[in-house]
């Protein structure tokens, strides 16, 4: 069996509102809301399946070509009864349908009329069969979607996997292929199709039926939208569609609008519409297993992304790096979905902007904007692969983009993301060589230390860090020269649970607190006092002392430790590799000891 939804493209264009925008999209208002809860009543006259009999004669709405519908001719093969009711109580037949001309991926919803009534929408097909045949969902199936409940601008929708079969396309082929390895996206199919750029401009208008739909995922200079067919409006401005779901996530905020059918490009496989957004009209609420269903002039706030590009290899005729190259989009504001697609659409630009794949070097940076981020929010950082590093720059941004999208704190939407990477295919690396530290060092000394870094395949250079012995140090003392990456400082409160992220503040100082991979990171460990032991309210019940760490976030762990110089951080223009060890024996003051056993 094949759902027949149609082409969903991630294409290059023109973006046609700015960052700043995210602030400015339409709300629902009460009364949409009151709408989008009503029982929908099709403006078509109907007729149920079970009123339908072989050989009836009719004709199905769709687009073959531009944006006008036309009827193609079509009789009723055979209406299989029901087995079972539907949550409404009802038991809708199946139709069986032969059509004068093919059937083809985004004909689906395309509306099913006998004896001039309605009587459900054209769903699905079979692959490497009688093109021809189909099936269509009754139209008191796509009804019921509007009883279930909707979710009106809200980021909660449950992170399932994508159901019915997607074909993408707009990328290269390329870096549309990589999408296809991404958890959460399994059993969706890619193609790269062609781009005709272009700008999706809010349109006030309502959609008819026959009306080439496209579902957006993505827009902008990138894009993902499936194309189907309306099935059926009401007077209040509602829409049902597809009739089989788009992804089957439920209540969901999902912008739609007009398609531009290209051409229908016959294949063996399953013909296809080659189709493209040209505005947006409204948005999706419903995506159930009869069709989506929403309202037309109803806009939700979206997810604004930009990508800011520079190929430090790609110098100008003057021997200059050029400027960066920016690809700005929108994504449907699903905060389980939203992460995958962003991978899917940074990694794919960057693929394509840099033109090959392999080994290198990318400085990245991230912001976030939002509502309470009045100032925004940045993490810096560098990464170097010996195989893949268009695939290892996205990393850390896609975990800490997702973090954001589904932290529990404070509703931060409308978001926006921007990453800037610049690239190189150079490995620059900067290696630990040796490290040379004085051995006569006492409590309370200041421990000179000498680093010897060399970058690759060039001169070492030397770097001089003070450190601070602590008063109370005895003993030993562990010196650790490492880079950022190389066992960094972990959340100790947090990971032994003393301590757990309890705000959007605190979550905002925690996120951007671990160690970044271009740093050198230098730090003392000293021995110090055994840890005492504490009475407490119970005569046999005793606890140890808690270390500092134990009692500290790692921001708060960081500044103490830099505070009191038992910690350097040194931020390079290369990844740091390596990681090198000096044990520092304390002097004992001589004069001191004596006095003590005078005593």
């Amino acid at each position: 069996m094949k759902c027949i939804a149609g082409v969903v493209e991630l294409k290059p264009k023109r973006f046609f509102m700015s960052l700043s925008a995210i602030f400015l999209l339409f709300f629902a208002s009460g009364e949409s809301a009151r709408v989008l809860a009503a029982v929908f009543v099709p403006e078509q006259p109907v007729l149920a399946a079970n009123k339908l009999r072989v050989g009836d004669k009719g004709y199905l709405l769709t687009v073959m070509k531009g944006l006008k519908p036309v009827r193609l001719p079509l009789e009723v093969v055979s209406v299989v009864s029901a087995s079972s009711k539907n949550r409404q109580g009802r038991a809708e037949n199946s139709i069986l349908v032969r059509t004068l001309g093919s059937i083809a991926q985004g004909m689906s919803g395309s509306p099913v009329f006998i004896g001039g009534k309605l009587v459900g929408a054209l769903s699905s097909g079979w692959n490497f069969g009688d093109h021809r045949v189909g099936l269509v969902t009754p139209i008191g199936e796509m009804i019921d979607i509007f009883s279930y409940k909707d979710r009106p601008m809200e980021l909660k929708n449950a992170g399932h996997p994508l159901s019915s079969p997607v074909i993408v396309g707009g990328l290269s082929e390329s870096a549309v292929e990589k999408m296809s390895g991404f958890d959460g996206l399994s059993g969706v199919s890619f193609m790269s199709l062609p781009s005709n750029g272009g700008e999706l401009p809010l349109e006030r208008a309502r959609f008819a039926p026959g009306d080439a739909i496209a579902a957006l995922l993505v827009w902008g200079d990138v894009e993902a939208a499936a194309v189907g067919t309306v099935t059926a409006t009401s007077k209040d401005g509602r829409f049902l569609a597809f009739g089989h779901p788009f992804l089957g996530r439920g209540a969901v905020n999902f912008p739609v609008g007009r398609a531009f059918v290209h051409d229908v490009i016959d294949s063996r496989v399953f013909p296809f519409k080659l189709a493209t957004p040209v505005s947006i009209l409204g948005t999706a609420t419903q995506d159930r297993s009869a069709g989506i269903g929403g309202q037309a002039g109803y806009f939700t706030p979206s997810i604004a992304a930009t990508l800011a590009f520079q190929d430090l290899d790609d110098l100008d005729k003057s021997g200059r790096v050029p400027a960066h190259l920016n690809r700005s989009f929108r994504v449907t504001p699903d905060a389980f979905l939203a992460p995958l697609l962003l991978e899917g659409m940074y990694g794919g630009l960057i693929t394509d902007l840099w033109g090959r794949k392999g080994q290198g070097t990318a400085s990245v940076s991230l912001r976030v904007d939002g509502r309470g981020l009045m100032r925004g929010w940045t993490r810096k950082n560098m990464f170097f692969s010996d195989s893949s590093i268009e695939t290892t720059a996205l990393k850390e941004s896609t975990a800490i983009i997702s973090a954001f999208l589904k932290q529990p704190f404070s509703d931060i939407s409308p978001i926006g993301f921007r990453l800037e990477v610049s690239i190189t295919q150079e490995p620059k690396i900067l290696f630990i060589e040796d490290v040379l530290v004085s051995q006569d060092a006492k409590p309370g000394d200041t421990l000179g230390v000498d680093v010897t870094l060399r970058p690759y395949r060039a001169p070492p250079v030397k770097k001089r860090f003070d450190l601070i012995i602590p008063n109370d140090a005895e003993g030993t003392c562990e010196l650790v020269v490492r880079s950022g990456s190389e066992h960094p400082l972990s959340q100790l409160a947090v990971d032994e649970g003393w301590k757990s992220i309890d705000g959007f503040e605190r979550f905002l100082s925690e996120a951007g607190a671990g160690d970044a991979n271009n740093e050198l990171i230098v730090e003392l460990n000293c021995d110090r006092p055994l840890s005492k032991i504490t009475k407490t309210a119970s005569a046999d019940a005793q606890k140890p002392q808690m270390l500092p760490e134990e009692k500290e976030y790692l921001s708060e762990t960081k500044a103490r430790r830099i505070k009191e110089g038992t910690l350097r951080v040194f931020r390079s223009d290369y990844v740091v590799d390596g990681m090198m060890k000096r044990v520092v024996t304390l002097a004992t003051d001589k004069k001191s000891e004596d006095d003590s056993d005078e005593k």
